[in-house]
């Protein structure tokens, strides 16, 4: 019970949740994340170390850089998923990132991001 209310309150952060959101869409690096967001790159890497020691994101370690994504079909029933599945569709965070989300992937050429820290 107590892990379950651990992993709840580390995804109970509005940035962090903006990050699922994200990530269940993509394999981004922590600096697409923080263009997408517009937050600092130092903010992103606490937000992703969290979420990722939560078991809700898997880094995918291909060198130079890490990208991460959604961890989904784990032991706990799909929690990861319901989260980003609740997220309101409809809200102007998650409608603007996703358009911030497009415009990245239109603009950067395939193999150029910046490098992440672990």
């Amino acid at each position: 019970m107590l892990t379950l209310v651990s992993r709840l309150r580390t995804a109970a952060h509005l940035d962090r949740l903006r990050i699922l959101g994200l990530c269940a869409r993509a394999d981004l690096t922590v600096c697409q994340l923080a263009e997408i967001l517009g937050l600092r790159r130092e903010h992103v890497v606490r937000h992703v170390r969290l979420l990722a020691r939560a078991d809700f994101l898997y880094c995918n370690e291909q060198r130079p850089w890490c990208s991460y994504n959604l961890k989904t079909g784990g032991k706990d029933g799909g929690l990861v998923q319901l989260l980003v599945d609740l997220l309101p569709h409809g809200d102007g965070y998650h409608k603007r990132d996703l358009q911030r989300l497009e415009a990245v992937r239109d603009t950067r050429p395939k193999g150029t991001a910046c490098l992440t820290v672990k």
